[in-house]
């Protein structure tokens, strides 16, 4: 297929730093086509969302499985008339093989962060590097709302028990490779079957327990805000003090009391769509408390 003459190319990558302070290195690639060096990026797969695929790119590219944090700056530029557009993650090493050059990728460096903002090829990669100053190292907490269900019209039984529909099973494993570009380790979900349904195709995967609480059904947390708070404000803390990303899903209903108890902005959520909060410490001193520095808002397209 063909792309119109107008329709924006997108792409994703990620900035991976190792190290901290002085130390901090960033992790460089150089392209024999076009010998340069530039931040690992590449285009979507169908279906593909952007996280996912930046995370991918960077494995299939330098061998290293990376956890995605903080958005940084999207470049923008034109790529054979066409108006292209990579966006950006800060990433950190969770696991890698051994680098293997390829035709696409020959060489895999890791340089100081000062000598990268000076000598990557490009002024938007560059730019993204020095951008590292102002991106404080965080961890997410991604808020879901369930897959597709049955409409409550056709079901009968208890609306605990409605369950997801072959679209919303599509979505669940959708959500498989986006919540594992965040490192999800964590799982929280209203004990409604469609909730818990929407975040089993992940634990399966990853070998996690599905922690039910009732506080997030729609019956119970629809009407409790203060209810729902108490237990966002618990996850938040445990999330940065333990450094543990977590991910909860829950119903339309209750997600602005999620919302507001994390102090982000409410905004309508569709089936499988989910906003992304990265949590820093509110201070040195108190790791169980926290700050929202950065939000973002994805949905797995089947």
């Amino acid at each position: 297929m063909i792309a119109a003459a107008g329709t924006m190319i997108t792409a994703a990558g990620a900035v991976i730093t190792r190290g901290t302070g002085p130390e901090t290195e960033v992790a460089v690639v150089h392209r024999p086509r076009y010998a340069d060096w530039s931040l690992p990026k590449g285009k979507p797969r169908p279906a593909e969302s952007l996280p996912a695929c930046a995370v991918r790119e960077v494995a299939e590219e330098t061998g290293l499985t990376v956890r995605l944090g903080a958005p940084l700056d999207s470049a923008r530029y034109q790529l054979d008339g066409r108006d292209k557009r990579v966006d950006y993650w800060r990433a950190d090493v969770v696991a890698g093989e051994p680098f293997r050059p390829s035709d696409e990728v020959d060489e895999l460096g890791w340089w100081p962060v000062a000598d990268a903002a000076l000598r990557l090829s490009y002024p938007h990669d560059r730019f993204l590097v020095g951008q590292l100053a102002e991106v404080p190292d965080t961890v997410p907490l991604v808020i879901v709302r369930h897959a597709k269900a049955m409409d409550r019209s056709t079901w009968t039984k208890s609306d605990l028990a409605r369950p997801i529909v072959a679209l919303g099973r599509r979505q669940a494993q959708l959500l498989v490779p986006l919540l594992r570009a965040y490192g999800v380790e964590r799982l929280i979900s209203s004990p409604a079957i469609r909730c818990v349904s929407t975040l089993q195709p992940y634990a399966a995967e990853r070998h996690l327990e599905i922690i039910q609480v009732p506080e997030l059904t729609e019956e119970r947390g629809s009407d409790d805000p203060a209810g729902v708070a108490a237990v966002i404000t618990e996850l938040a803390g445990r999330v940065v003090e333990r450094r543990m990303p977590a991910a909860l899903c829950g119903h339309r209903p209750v997600l602005p009391h999620v919302l507001a108890a994390l102090d982000v902005p409410e905004r309508p959520l569709r089936t499988a769509e989910l906003i992304v909060a990265h949590l820093s410490p509110a201070a040195k001193d108190e790791p169980d408390r926290s700050y929202i520095s950065a939000v973002e808002t994805h949905r797995v397209n089947p």
